[in-house]
């Protein structure tokens, strides 16, 4: 009963501001914009076949109408609506909750209840979350209908938004409540929560960067090895033949030259690894709000590489096993395609205690603080 009653006056808390509703009732029309998205015989349908582009991959019934269409949802729906405006609009909803509760006259009537303040305050918590939960629940249902009946895949995974989304949402709401509480302001609470989510886009964006650079050096270091492993094997063929063909001496100065270029790659490596090391250890430490919403990629995505990815980087005649022109592993280009390959596959790696788990951590540690204050503030 008494949790009914805190979440009936959150609700109409909520109402009364109309955020809420009009947060639902965006949702309703980005469900029905990406509904309007379909496959046919010759290719893409937009608008419920206002439009039409054809394409030979992307037809009804291929594997990759399916990675498109799913990756539209789980790589731009969910990273700019539902990670993006939808939490900002949220955080804009229930900001002034707390701050609000704990006001002087809002708090004396519901505090001289029999009910304790630590169970008060997680009540209320819980409370909170549970619009956030609301909000993408709707989003999903329509969301799993369109994905039903448009490539006749009924995909419960698609619910695993919720969860992942309220988990990415707490993380920044639980600094929300501790400002709210200490300053007992909204406005100051959802600025602080801005800095704060701003503050985990650098560390994650700089661990991304440094540690795109690390693999970038390995992978040099390890095709330049090659590469000096390979034209000396053809140097010792050659010299067995003729000690005076015109190729020795081209051989000669690729050797040295892959030899320059290794060693420089190890020095910048020995430098970058100085920097990346402490920045992934801040980021072990802090909230992974990007990698969390990235597990819902990563469970949706084709094993095979029928995805949205691929379809991106143009990589889509490679898995349809088109033949592929024969390019040295040494070239700049094949470098970088090696690189942007080991990077997915070690964030998609990546334990899911590492990202949920530690920054589960840190949100407990941030609500204990809250919670203490809350139990032993006379308010």
């Amino acid at each position: 009963m008494q949790f009914k009653a805190l979440l009936i006056d959150a609700y109409r808390q909520l109402s009364a501001a109309k955020l809420f509703w009009v947060t639902v009732g965006i949702s309703a029309l980005v469900v029905v914009a990406y509904g309007s998205i379909g496959f046919n015989a010759e290719g893409v349908t937009i608008g419920f076949g206002a439009y039409q582009i054809e394409s030979n991959q992307l037809r009804e019934g291929s594997p990759w109408a399916r990675g498109l269409y799913i990756g539209i949802f789980s790589s731009i729906l969910v990273n700019i609506w539902l990670a993006w405006i939808a939490t900002v609009l949220a955080l804009i909803s229930t900001c002034s909750i707390f701050p609000e509760f704990v006001h002087s006259g809002s708090i004396e009537l519901t505090i001289s209840k029999p009910i304790g303040r630590l169970k008060l305050f997680f009540s209320k918590y819980l409370v909170s979350l549970l619009f956030v939960i609301m909000q993408v629940a709707i989003f999903c249902v329509g969301i799993f209908f369109c994905v039903g009946l448009r490539i006749g895949e009924w995909n419960p995974i698609i619910f695993a938004a919720i969860p992942i989304v309220a988990t990415f949402f707490s993380y920044l709401f639980a600094i929300c409540v501790l400002v709210g509480i200490v300053t007992r302001s909204g406005i100051t609470a959802l600025l602080i929560t801005g800095v704060f989510w701003m503050l985990l886009w650098t560390i994650q964006t700089s661990e991304a960067v440094l540690n795109r650079f690390v693999i970038q050096q390995i992978v040099d270091i390890e095709r330049f090895d090659e590469g000096i492993i390979t034209a000396t094997e053809e140097l010792e063929k050659i010299k067995t033949v003729s000690s005076e063909d015109f190729r020795i001496s081209k051989l000669e100065k690729r050797i040295e030259s892959f030899q320059d270029d290794s060693e420089e790659a190890s020095e910048l490596l020995a430098e970058l690894d100085m920097w990346h090391t402490p920045t992934s250890w801040v980021l072990t430490l802090s909230p992974k709000t990007a990698q969390t919403i990235g597990l819902l990629d990563r469970w949706l995505s084709d094993p095979d590489g029928f995805d949205i990815a691929a379809i991106m980087n143009g990589d889509m005649s490679e898995f349809e096993g088109e033949e592929l022109e024969e390019f040295d592993p040494t070239t700049r280009g094949a470098r970088e395609r090696e690189t942007m390959r080991r990077m997915r596959v070690d964030y998609e790696n990546r334990p899911l205690f590492y990202v949920i788990g530690t920054s589960l951590l840190f949100e407990g540690f941030i609500l204990g603080l809250a919670s203490w204050y809350f139990c032993r503030k006379d308010f």
